[in-house]
């Protein structure tokens, strides 16, 4: 058994003895192993003239391993089965630049039959907006009604609060890369402005995604905003409360879970808004940013 297959395949027969008896590999699957798998191919070649694969990219692919391993994402995990059948990927020889990668993303998105058959989704596809290779990736949940009128995600009066934040950490909208976990807005019967939270199998079928989206822009924090976002990637066993005020790690990366703007949008200053603030000040020291007096002042209690 090759080397790189091996830690995946082990992975593979973990999910057997949890119970795991079929899999179903599908093209979106299949274009997110093949990203793991073209970062971690080797560029040179042995004598026989074969791809080969260095120390290096083995770490790589056992850090992969480690990484759907922390997720478990549905749509990752059974893509894993396809090593045992399909040897040639580690050799992928395209080269996959990481705008290309993104919009490749999207394509599968706008394409994915099984999105499509949910019948529980709106049409208009909003996929992510700012700084493709940003420090700070912000995770929502699902689009709004003003994020399909403007036709980016943290729209409205929400987004608004947002730039707000990011204004005070000394950013601004484009420094950022700004994402939901579900790319479109669910629907609703008679549906007008108003906006549900993405169910189970919305999640579910967009997490791969998602995930894809991390491994392309590798930021060094993602900020979760809402409960339903910071439990679909933090992990459902975990509460709420034990969630929040503190960094957890998804695929390798730190995470802040915190509240969403638009549960901010009330007048005046809260327990809510400080612990936001809170949160804001500790990404900005993660992150080796300067923090000034007046930063550090900002929603002190008198």
């Amino acid at each position: 058994m090759s080397a790189v297959a091996e830690p995946l395949i082990d992975y593979l027969r973990q999910l057997e003895r949890q119970g795991e008896t079929y899999v179903h590999l599908d093209d979106r699957s299949r274009l997110i192993l093949r990203e793991f798998f073209v970062r971690a191919r080797g560029k040179s070649k042995n004598s026989s003239g074969h791809p080969q694969v260095s120390s290096v990219a083995e770490r790589e692919v056992e850090q992969a391993k480690v990484q759907v391993a922390e997720v478990v994402a549905p749509a990752i995990a059974p893509a894993i089965a396809t090593l045992a059948s399909e040897p040639k990927v580690a050799a992928v020889t395209a080269q996959v630049s990481l705008s290309n990668s993104l919009e490749g993303l999207k394509h599968q998105l706008a394409e994915d039959a099984e999105l499509k058959s949910l019948g529980t989704l709106r049409d208009k596809l909003i996929f992510s907006e700012g700084d493709i290779s940003a420090d700070v990736m912000l995770v929502g949940e699902a689009p709004t009604y003003h994020d399909e009128l403007k036709g980016a995600p943290f729209s409205g009066p929400a987004g608004k609060k947002m730039e707000e934040i990011l204004k005070a950490m000394g950013l601004e909208r484009g420094d950022v890369y700004l994402t939901n976990i579900v790319k479109y807005r669910p629907s609703m019967p008679n549906q007008t402005t108003n906006t549900r939270m993405p169910n189970a199998a919305e999640i579910q079928a967009s997490m791969g995604y998602l995930m894809a989206e991390v491994a392309a822009v590798k930021p060094k924090v993602l900020i979760v905003l809402g409960a339903t976002a910071a439990k679909s990637l933090i992990g459902a066993a975990v509460p709420v409360s034990n969630m929040l005020g503190q960094f957890h790690k998804v695929a390798g990366i730190p995470v802040r879970a915190t509240y969403h703007p638009s549960y901010l949008l009330h007048a005046g200053i809260t327990d809510e808004k400080r612990a936001v603030w809170k949160d804001m000040m500790e990404v900005m020291e993660l992150l080796e940013m300067p923090i000034s007096e007046r930063q550090r002042g900002f929603f002190k209690k008198k």
